[in-house]
């Protein structure tokens, strides 16, 4: 393993996460997450993420941010810090703005969000989607692994009430998940020429000058003129004949 690996996808990661479990072991009173369109809740546009309900909900979110973080930093370091910064304002700042309206008939009340679920969701659909435009072989793999680990999360972008026909369930918020798709798929797309790519050969730029290569196969010619019309094989014979 590089030295890389060892010191930023591993333990950047792993620093992260050793930081949620220590937030909530601390468990201080009152809400620090996103109070969407109060003033109060603007706070958790930076603290909401370091916050989580129980043991559950943060290992929910832990175990996830460990495997994605570590491919993001793996695959696209150039650019996976901006990602992370810039998403992290981003995505909670849209919760800030848009969340617990009541659309789609869900109850409009007012909740406190709390918990890395948004970033979750930014960076496995960034992943999946920057792999995609890419069209490089390692990074289609990096998004097929999200697929098969995550692609039930998909469900987590819509209320619970629509997937459910309308049965209340406990609270849970949708938008930080659909915002953090929003977030990290625009960053696929935006960035989809920084950062790794597939690989080209030289004779595959726009700009490659092929009369090097014209020159070079004509003094081929000189030397070996034969090879500028083959003789027919006993294969390409008979294969002409079936036709």
């Amino acid at each position: 393993m590089t030295k890389f690996l060892r010191q930023n996808a591993v333990w950047i990661p792993l620093s992260f996460v050793t930081i949620l479990i220590i937030m909530h072991l601390l468990s201080p009173e009152g809400c620090y997450g996103i109070i969407p369109r109060y003033q109060s809740g603007l706070r958790g546009i930076l603290l909401a993420p370091l916050f989580h309900a129980d043991w559950e909900h943060l290992a929910n979110n832990a175990v996830p941010l460990l495997v994605l973080g570590f491919l993001t930093i793996t695959f696209y370091k150039s650019i996976a810090y901006l990602l992370f910064t810039a998403g992290w304002f981003i995505t909670h700042t849209l919760v800030w703005l848009f969340a617990d309206l009541g659309l789609f008939g869900t109850e409009d009340h007012i909740g406190c969000h709390i918990g890395a679920s948004g970033l979750v969701y930014l960076l496995a659909f960034f992943l999946f989607i920057s792999g995609v435009l890419r069209r490089s072989v390692p990074l289609i793999a990096v998004s097929l692994i999200v697929i098969f680990l995550y692609g039930s999360m998909l469900w987590g972008i819509f209320p619970q009430e629509i997937i459910n026909l309308g049965e209340k369930h406990s609270r849970m918020s949708w938008e930080s998940h659909l915002f953090g798709a929003l977030t990290g798929a625009a960053f696929a797309v935006i960035f989809r020429r920084y950062g790794p790519q597939k690989k080209r050969w030289s004779w595959q730029q726009p700009n490659y000058d092929h009369s090097v290569d014209e020159e070079l196969w004509e003094r081929y010619l000189e030397k070996f003129p034969e090879d500028q019309n083959p003789p027919e094989t006993e294969e390409k014979k008979k294969f002409k004949d079936l036709f």
